[in-house]
């Protein structure tokens, strides 16, 4: 049982585990009532996602890791979506064990138009999807592709992607010392 002050504590001042116990509160609420019914909106729920990737530390990043499997599926693929395209890369970087679903979600995030170079911010992406599972990218794109729900950006970034991939597979095999 709770202690009762506990319902009022700043999200940044909760330990990891109590904030992850509040985001996961948080998102099964939009789950049950998306058009809001008194709970925040998925932008509002953003900027707490981005406080609980804020500390870079190794330790942190396991426990979180270690937090992260224990929630559900669909609390998972509501925070990648809850999240922006800057914070997915490392939210999908600590999952366990991403699902097909969480991926799709990734990859169909678009950069902002503010940003001043989205192919590069998409290529980040993409790269982290891929090093974290290349074969579930191949499901997730597949996957997209079958059901229309590629936005009207990826194609031609997954295209490039595909192509970096490729440039990369080349220089390693004619390169074999080098670093990629």
């Amino acid at each position: 049982m709770p202690k009762w002050y506990e319902r009022y504590l700043p999200f940044v001042a909760r330990g990891l585990e109590k904030q992850v116990e509040w985001l996961a509160g948080t998102l099964r609420k939009t789950l049950v009532s998306p058009e809001g019914g008194g709970t925040l909106s998925l932008d509002e729920i953003q900027p707490y996602v981005r406080l609980l990737l804020e500390d870079e530390g190794e330790e942190r990043r396991r426990q979180l890791t270690g937090l992260l499997v224990g929630l559900d599926e669909e609390i998972v693929v509501q925070m990648l979506r809850a999240a922006d395209i800057y914070d997915v890369t490392s939210l999908f970087g600590l999952l366990g064990r991403p699902t097909a679903g969480q991926a799709m979600v990734a990859l169909s995030k678009p950069p902002p138009p503010y940003d001043k170079s989205p192919q590069l911010l998409t290529d980040r992406l993409f790269l982290a999807v891929h090093h974290k599972a290349p074969a579930l990218m191949e499901e997730a794109v597949r996957l997209m592709r079958e059901r229309g729900a590629t936005p009207a950006h990826f194609e031609p970034a997954y295209g490039r992607f595909r192509e970096m991939l490729m440039d990369q597979e080349i220089l390693s095999s004619l390169f074999p010392k080098a670093k990629a």
